[in-house]
């Protein structure tokens, strides 16, 4: 079983429109492809950092201050530490975007935890408190119903 951090995402009438679960612990998606990773979850500060670095390992590389199977070490020990740390930055990076940190959830996978958390907040919620959006619900009338808001004319003559 793994463990997932739970974020959800409210609408302005406070219903539920996005659960996001991430799994806790070193990230090997970050770990290979850590600025790209970086780039994909929209973390633009991160990855400028990151690059940053990037950039000052080359130059301790071309001034011969860092060379060598030292420098090969000081890399790699700089991605684990991106890596281990990655989940978590992008649940730090999400709360800034408006989701919200409920809670821990196990599962199996990822669906079988998104499953359990979402029954597990039903029945810890009272049903007048919890109320979930259509993009939830049924994602296809919700598709249907933005493609006719986007349709619509704004003036009228």
């Amino acid at each position: 079983m793994k463990l997932y951090n739970a974020l959800i995402k409210k609408n302005k009438e406070g219903k539920i429109e996005d659960v996001i679960l991430l799994k806790e612990g070193f990230s090997w998606l970050a770990f290979f492809f850590s600025i790209f990773w970086f780039l994909y979850h929209k973390m633009w500060k991160e990855s400028f950092a990151l690059l940053v670095v990037n950039v000052v390992f080359a130059a301790l590389d071309t001034n011969a201050i860092l060379s060598g199977f030292n420098k090969i070490l000081v890399e790699l020990l700089f991605t684990f530490v991106i890596a281990l740390n990655a989940n978590y930055w992008l649940v730090e990076n999400l709360k800034t975007r408006g989701y919200e940190f409920v809670g821990l959830t196990f599962g199996d996978g990822c669906a079988n935890a998104k499953m359990r958390f979402v029954k597990n907040l039903v029945l810890d919620c009272k049903a007048d408190s919890l109320e979930f959006d259509n993009s939830i619900i049924n994602p296809k009338l919700h598709r249907k119903l933005t493609k006719l808001k986007k349709q619509e004319q704004y003036f009228v003559a």
